[in-house]
C-alpha cells in the first residue's frame, strides 16, 4: 500500500505543478496557428486540447519514459501538444463536414500538394507535416495514422444504427487503440512490439471509459456504443473486465525489469479505475434482473459522475488499488 500511495501522490503533485503551464504552452501554439493561417479555433477546441494534452503527458507519456529513467523532454512534450491540436482540427473538420471524405483522404495521403483554403484544413496540413518531421519511425507512424483514419471512418457507422456487440467493440478498440498509439510515436522509446501493444490496449480501455462517461451525450447525438446499448449491466462489466485484464497483461510483457513494470502498473491503474467508477454508477439504475432502463429516459445528472467530489476521488483510488493488486 505504501508503494502505491507514494507513486500516486507523486503523480498528483506533478500534475498540480505542471498542468497549468502545459496548458498555456498549448494555447500559445494554437494562437500562433491562428495568426499564421488567419483563422480561429473554436474556444471549446482550445480548451479541450490544452487540458487533455497535459493529462496525457503526465499520466501516460511520462509514466512510460520512466521505464528508461527519465521524463519526457521539451521536444517530446511539444510533439504531444501538436498532436492534440491535430486531433481537434480533425474532429472539427469531420463533425462540421467542412470538406468531403475524398478531400480529407487526400490531405493525409499527399499533404504537400493540398490546395484547400479554409483555416482548419490549412492548419491541419501544417501540423501534420510538422509531426511527420518529428517522428523517428516514419513508416510505422504513417501506418498508425492510416489506421486511425480508417477507425474514424468506421465509427460513422455508430450513428443512428444498430450494430452488434462484436462490431461495436471492434470499432471502439481500434478508435481508441490507434489514437493512443499515435502518442507513442512522439516519445523516444525503444522500438518494441510489446510497447506498441501496451499503448494500443490502454487506448481501447480509455475509449470504452469515455463511452461510459459520455452515455447521455452520445444518446443525444444518436451515437450507438456498448454502454448505451447493452441492457445487462453484468455484461458491460464482463466486457470491461476483459479489456482491463488484457491491458494489464501487456504491462507484464514489456521488456523491462520487474520493479519498473510494477511502478508503471501503479501509475496507470487510475485510468481503468474511472471505468469501474462509471459502471458502479450505472449499476444504480438496474432492476432486479440486472437490466438497465431505456437510458434515453434517464436524467443527465443520474448518468454523470462529479469527480470534484472527494468521495468520488477516494472511490477512484480504491478501484485503482484493486486493479493494481489483482492484475
Amino acid at each position: 500500500m505504501f508503494r502505491f500511495l507514494y507513486h500516486i501522490i507523486q503523480l498528483v503533485l506533478k500534475a498540480a505543478f505542471s498542468l497549468k503551464k502545459s496548458a498555456k504552452e498549448t494555447i500559445s501554439i494554437m494562437k500562433d496557428l491562428e495568426q499564421k493561417h488567419q483563422g480561429k479555433f473554436d474556444p471549446s477546441a482550445i480548451k479541450k486540447a490544452a487540458r487533455f494534452q497535459g493529462v496525457q503527458q503526465v499520466f501516460i507519456n511520462d509514466a512510460f519514459t520512466q521505464l528508461v529513467n527519465r521524463n519526457t523532454n521539451p521536444f517530446e512534450q511539444r510533439s504531444n501538444k501538436l498532436y492534440f491540436t491535430l486531433t481537434g482540427l480533425y474532429d472539427d473538420i469531420i463533425d462540421q463536414k467542412l470538406i468531403d471524405e475524398k478531400t480529407l483522404n487526400q490531405l493525409f495521403e499527399d499533404p504537400i500538394h493540398s490546395t484547400t483554403d479554409i483555416f482548419e484544413t490549412k492548419a491541419l496540413v501544417d501540423v501534420h507535416l510538422n509531426l511527420i518531421k518529428r517522428v523517428k519511425y516514419i513508416a510505422a507512424y504513417k501506418s498508425t495514422l492510416a489506421n486511425v483514419h480508417q477507425a474514424q471512418r468506421d465509427s460513422s457507422k455508430q450513428i443512428n444504427s444498430q450494430l452488434n456487440q462484436e462490431e461495436l467493440l471492434d470499432i471502439t478498440l481500434r478508435k481508441g487503440g490507434y489514437s493512443l498509439l499515435m502518442c507513442r510515436h512522439y516519445i523516444d522509446l525503444p522500438e518494441s512490439k510489446e510497447i506498441d501493444h501496451c499503448f494500443y490496449q490502454l487506448g481501447g480501455v480509455i475509449q470504452f471509459t469515455n463511452d461510459l462517461f459520455d452515455i447521455h451525450k452520445d444518446l443525444q447525438e444518436g451515437i450507438q456504443t456498448i454502454p448505451n446499448s447493452v441492457k445487462n449491466i453484468s455484461k458491460i462489466k464482463t466486457i470491461y473486465d476483459q479489456l482491463v485484464h488484457n491491458f494489464m497483461n501487456t504491462i507484464h510483457e514489456l521488456p523491462f525489469e520487474k520493479s519498473k513494470l510494477d511502478s508503471l502498473k501503479i501509475k496507470l491503474s487510475p485510468i481503468p479505475a474511472f471505468g469501474y467508477l462509471a459502471i458502479q454508477n450505472l449499476a444504480k439504475l438496474q432492476d432486479k434482473e440486472q437490466q438497465l432502463p431505456n437510458l434515453k429516459t434517464v436524467q443527465r445528472k443520474a448518468l454523470i459522475i462529479d469527480m470534484e467530489k472527494n468521495i468520488n476521488r477516494f472511490k477512484l483510488m480504491q478501484e485503482a488499488y484493486k486493479i493494481y493488486k489483482t492484475n
